[in-house]
């Protein structure tokens, strides 16, 4: 790899903030802070691409990085970067800043999207958020508003055969902390407040 060539994209790009290179690869990834938005690879420099103007990169002509594994090949999005787009600092600056803007958008999107997800919860694997959506519970923000003893009551009702540890569980994954940590008094506390819960429901459902 020459870094000698990764110094001068640095170079290309000053004049844009908190620009940095790293190993990565083979080559270099280009960060904004901590956001990859483009890729150095042997004398290339592609930049990452994104549904709202992939076709202005494709129309540019500059071509998609590709990656040989195996026996197969496999392109990836990025986009090189162009001899005529070098010549041209002001337009190579003014795409940078829209490739570092949509890769931080589309970053902060799947960050959100992913914090919603029941899967991301301390001890929450990804059967029992099948188990859980299942019964309705589909997003961490139902979840909360549900609660571990009505979610452990919906999915008991679904599946009868499981586990009290999975009420530990349920609990422990709403507070954010791993199941291992319990005590053993808060154990038989939260069965506890369970079988409480269970004579409510019992008595709700016997009234209808």
């Amino acid at each position: 790899m020459c870094s000698t060539f990764a110094n001068r994209i640095l170079t290309e790009l000053s004049d844009v903030k908190d620009i940095s290179i790293k190993t990565f690869f083979g080559g270099f990834s280009v960060n904004s802070r901590d956001t990859m938005f483009g890729w150095i690879t042997k004398k290339d420099f592609y930049l990452r691409g994104h549904a709202d103007y992939r076709s202005l990169f494709i129309d540019l002509g500059m071509q998609p990085l590709s990656i040989t594994t195996g026996m197969s090949t496999k392109l990836l999005d990025y986009y090189k970067v162009n001899d005529e787009l070098f010549k041209d600092r002001e337009k190579l600056l003014i795409m940078v800043k829209m490739v570092i803007k949509y890769t931080k958008k589309e970053l902060h999107e799947k960050n959100t999207i992913k914090a919603k997800r029941i899967k991301e919860l301390p001890n929450m694997t990804l059967s029992l958020e099948r188990l859980l959506c299942s019964v309705g519970i589909k997003d961490v923000e139902t979840f909360q508003k549900v609660g571990y003893l009505s979610a452990y009551y919906k999915i008991k009702k679904k599946k009868e055969a499981i586990s009290m540890n999975i009420l530990f569980v349920l609990y422990s994954s709403l507070h954010r902390f791993h199941v291992a940590t319990l005590s053993m008094e808060t154990k038989k506390e939260i069965e506890f407040e369970y079988q409480c819960f269970v004579k409510q429901m019992d008595k709700y459902l016997h009234k209808e």
